[in-house]
């Protein structure tokens, strides 16, 4: 991993992983325990990861930049007891109990002790991590998502050349679904994660030879601003956009300033932390998911085919499945999804769902050849996609 003018290597992040992963079971950490992680730069947050999946807990990432209230809402949903967290942020976290600041003075506190020799301690079905709702949805339910998930997700994504080690940037803060999914293909991959700019920089174009980038759509529209007032610079193989469906003005403007590098879409609704749906949209394709000549439909946008390990539903109101080419709400079920949903409750700790089916909360359908698409959020309103989605039943 490389951060600004900071590295870490595979050799260290192993040794001080399993040094805090002793640690963390010497202070009462069992299997499945959750344990928030909030640190202000990617190694530190990197390392406290792979202890925490090392003495069999589940990580519960806490994005940088969250509320005191979205903390409190967080610790309370998941049940944790244990933070941990860099210096800067320990402030936010003094009320929450027990607190293991990853400081040089706990480095060298840990460094002394003995390895335990159960590691590691999570398989393969066991929980990674346990992602909440952003701060500014209404659903302030959790995910749990285990190895195997993103095992599968991971692999689907496209890779270097002759399937070897990639260098992968992302531009998002520690612990963000983008920064991780990064961090974890470039890991997958035997390759190096870059962090690339700060958060509250704006983005411009790439100053390291990378393999890939990872964006959200709106942060890429961004990115491809800095690239128009400031040139190409360095030009990665290929693009990730994870989050909503890509518009395409902006795949458009993506083959218009960088026709070489392939672009890779995965609609990740629902958290957006692993892909319902991936495409890879090539030049002439770019105007695909146009609107429908008829002005009583809404526009819709191609989100591609499902992705491996995933199988996507059309259901009714009813929950009654819908034939390819009716309009409903978009679901899907499979391995490569989260095993199980914690949703919250008024008071105490939440509860898992237990259901397979996940639902997106968005209106689509799948068209005869197989392929996902989804109502545009910029086409008319939901009233009006809510009167035309079951026209073809």
């Amino acid at each position: 991993m490389k951060d600004g003018p900071y590295e870490l290597a595979y050799g260290r992040a192993e040794m001080r992983a399993a040094q805090l992963a002793s640690a963390l079971i010497g202070n009462g950490v069992q299997l499945g325990d959750p344990v928030l992680i909030h640190c202000s730069d990617h190694r530190r947050a990197t390392v406290a990861q792979l202890a925490v999946l090392k003495a069999g807990g589940v990580c519960v990432p806490a994005p940088l930049h969250t509320s005191r209230d979205a903390f409190q809402r967080l610790a309370r949903l998941v049940g944790a007891r244990l933070v941990l967290c860099g210096s800067s942020v320990v402030a936010a976290w003094m009320e929450r109990g027990r607190v293991i600041v990853l400081d040089e003075e706990t480095w060298q506190r840990i460094g002394a002790m003995r390895v335990d020799r159960s590691l590691p301690r999570s398989g393969p079905l066991e929980g990674a991590h346990l992602f909440g709702a952003d701060e500014d949805s209404t659903d302030h339910d959790a995910q749990l998502i285990d190895h195997r998930a993103w095992s599968i997700a991971l692999s689907a994504r496209p890779r270097g050349s002759g399937g070897g080690t990639m260098t992968v940037v992302a531009h998002e803060p520690p612990m963000g679904a983008r920064s991780l999914s990064a961090l974890w293909w470039a890991f997958a991959t035997g390759g190096t994660f870059h962090t690339g700019f700060r958060h509250e920089q704006m983005p411009g174009p790439l100053t390291l030879r990378a393999d890939a980038a990872v964006f959200s759509p709106r942060e890429y529209a961004r990115f491809l601003d800095g690239v128009v007032s400031a040139g190409t610079g360095q030009v990665p193989r290929v693009i990730v956009l994870m989050g909503d469906p890509c518009p395409p003005c902006l795949a458009e403007r993506h083959f218009a300033l960088l026709p070489a590098v392939r672009l890779w879409c995965e609609f990740t609704p629902v958290g957006g932390v692993l892909p319902w749906t991936t495409r890879r949209v090539a030049h002439d394709q770019a105007h695909a998911g146009a609107p429908d000549i008829d002005p009583h439909c809404p526009p819709w946008l191609n989100v591609g085919r499902p992705a491996p390990g995933v199988r996507v539903r059309v259901l009714s109101p009813d929950g009654l499945l819908v034939p390819h080419g009716g309009t409903g709400e978009v679901c899907a079920t499979g391995d490569a999804l989260p095993c199980d949903i914690i949703r919250a409750i008024a008071h105490g700790p939440g509860t898992a769902d237990g259901s397979v089916l996940r639902r997106s909360g968005r209106y689509g359908r799948v068209r005869e050849d197989g392929t996902v698409e989804i109502a545009s959020a910029h086409g008319p309103a939901r009233r009006a996609v809510k009167g035309a989605r079951y026209a073809c039943l």
